[in-house]
């Protein structure tokens, strides 16, 4: 079986390092690191290694999450869950980045040990209500 492949997109080395380390707990999931949102956008637009999921860093020097975001669905190319990573996050907030077309917000600290399945669930199908 395939694993699901997240593409993170962090500038911060040391974030990038946790949450690595963090997604390597869920033997299901495969991750890729990028510093910038131009190197993620030329991957995307590559084809070659496609991620199911996308998990953006909100800020950063150069293209920031939601400018990541909104180039992938301006450009149709939005196909996957995309979930922004920031510890600038309230309800208003959350609000603005779902509206903005975000599927998910983890905030930051995050748990490491359930930001695997965290991100895992944005693939599963939405329950019915019983």
């Amino acid at each position: 079986m395939r694993k699901t492949r997240v593409l993170l997109i962090e500038d911060d080395w040391d974030i990038a390092q946790i949450t690595m380390l963090a997604l390597a707990i869920d033997a299901r999931i495969e991750v890729r690191h990028v510093e910038e949102g131009d190197e993620a956008l030329r991957q995307l637009k590559e084809g070659g290694w496609l991620p199911d999921i996308v998990v953006s860093d909100l800020m950063m020097p150069g293209l920031n999450g939601l400018q990541i975001l909104d180039i992938l669905q301006r450009e149709g190319l939005k196909r996957m869950p995309f979930i922004l990573m920031t510890a600038k996050v309230g309800l208003r907030e959350e609000a603005s980045y779902r509206k903005r077309g975000a599927d998910g917000v983890v905030t930051k600290p995050f748990d490491p040990l359930t930001l695997g399945g965290e991100l895992l669930s944005y693939l599963e199908p939405p329950r019915a209500c019983a």
